[in-house]
């Protein structure tokens, strides 16, 4: 008990060096201060979404193929490299591609980490605390965040690239942190190889069966919407007169208030159930997104909304996945519901940047808003995405998909 306690604690500090605070507030205002447009800042973060879509199953593959950590650990140093690329870019095409290899520093955290985490749990600890454990992880990572946005917006006053540069470091000690963890993968049976086809296989069973499919569209919407939202939220306050140093201090406030979201998480499923939580999604995003049309006070209520609930569902999302996944492929089905996440996120911020462009950054968000949550709606209503129960079926089922 006290070695899993253990184990625990340094998870933590490994979702520590994951913070993003200390560039967060900054990173698309660093690309307007250096006279990009609109456009090109909704083109930037659509090629990080789409490099994250294709880096997700090879990234997720080789989560199962060559370890957890190793492929957390290149993860942490992709990402590292880019913050210092970022501020060494120099031009619209080296934006673009740092945004690819950033991209890419995040796919290989995305369905490796959590596979990651529910196999140490399964294997030490209890896997039925996933949500829980994962949803401190997010405080820890949310608070260190906030602390970070506050320097953050402090730092850029001095030197633009500064936030970035001290970022790099962080996550940079994240690979030391990883380096102490024993290795999960490593006492399971050597005969269970992953294939690339076994990988094909898991995939196309898994999109099969309706539990799952409906889901991650129902999930890939919401993903959309969050995407536009964190592209223009930056210029959005900037449009509202709000300083750098006072947007580090908001960003600060909405880690604070998502830190705090995070620590509900387990009461949510244990009280509301995650079916009841999705459901809740519809009209709290339709009344809150529409509320910034009518007036720009709003803003901010509806970006501290965003990322609470943002924080809230990832470990509910993926609570309900990986009790309905057999352990062998985990990290490779997970990566293809992020690719899928991802291209919803690349779509709509592609559509959020042309809307921009004639709205302007503020109304661009009723528009998204109302949009994503009628189409959540009517998808909820046809298909009941969010199903309780559910069972798990591993990279070799052959069982056939639901009819639905």
């Amino acid at each position: 008990m006290a070695e899993s306690r253990r184990l625990i604690w340094k998870y933590y500090a490994y979702r520590a060096s994951s913070a993003a605070g200390f560039y967060l507030p900054v990173s698309i205002l660093y690309l307007k201060d250096q006279g990009y447009s609109l456009a090109f800042i909704g083109l930037a973060q659509a090629v990080f979404s789409f490099a994250l879509l294709a880096a997700e199953i090879p990234s997720g593959y080789l989560g199962d193929r060559i370890g957890r950590r190793g492929s957390l650990a290149l993860g942490n140093a992709l990402r590292a490299t880019a913050m210092v690329a970022y501020v060494f870019a120099g031009s619209a095409l080296g934006i673009l591609v740092v945004k690819a290899v950033w991209a890419m520093g995040w796919a290989f955290r995305s369905g490796t980490q959590s596979a990651w985490l529910y196999e140490m749990l399964s294997s030490r600890f209890d896997e039925s605390e996933y949500a829980r454990i994962d949803g401190r992880g997010s405080t820890v990572l949310l608070t260190t965040s906030g602390v970070g946005a506050v320097v953050g917006g402090l730092l850029y006053t001095v030197g633009t690239g500064l936030p970035f540069l001290v970022n790099a470091g962080l996550a940079t000690a994240g690979i030391v942190v990883l380096a102490t963890f024993p290795c999960v993968e490593c006492e399971n049976d050597a005969d269970d190889v992953f294939t690339v086809r076994e990988a094909t296989q898991m995939l196309r069973v898994q999109v099969g069966r309706s539990e799952v499919r409906w889901f991650v569209a129902y999930a890939a919407l919401f993903a959309g919407l969050f995407g536009v939202t964190r592209t223009f939220e930056q210029p959005a306050l900037d449009a509202a007169g709000v300083p750098v140093v006072g947007i580090g201090l908001l960003y600060a406030g909405f880690k604070a208030v998502s830190a705090v979201a995070a620590s509900a998480t387990g009461w949510l499923d244990d009280t509301l159930g995650i079916r009841s939580t999705f459901a809740l999604l519809v009209p709290a995003f339709a009344v809150t997104y529409a509320s910034v049309a009518l007036t720009p006070l709003m803003l901010v209520p509806t970006l501290v909304l965003y990322r609470a609930t943002q924080t809230v569902l990832r470990p509910l999302q993926n609570q309900y996945l990986n009790d309905r996944l057999g352990d062998l492929g985990r990290a490779t089905v997970l990566s293809g519901v992020s690719m899928a996440l991802s291209l919803a996120s690349g779509v709509a911020k592609l559509l959020g940047g042309a809307v921009a462009g004639s709205v302007g950054a503020v109304g661009v968000l009723p528009w998204a808003g109302l949009t994503v949550a009628s189409l959540a709606g009517l998808l909820w209503l046809a298909t009941s995405p969010v199903r309780d129960g559910g069972t798990k079926a591993g990279a070799t089922a052959t069982a056939p998909a639901d009819s639905d």
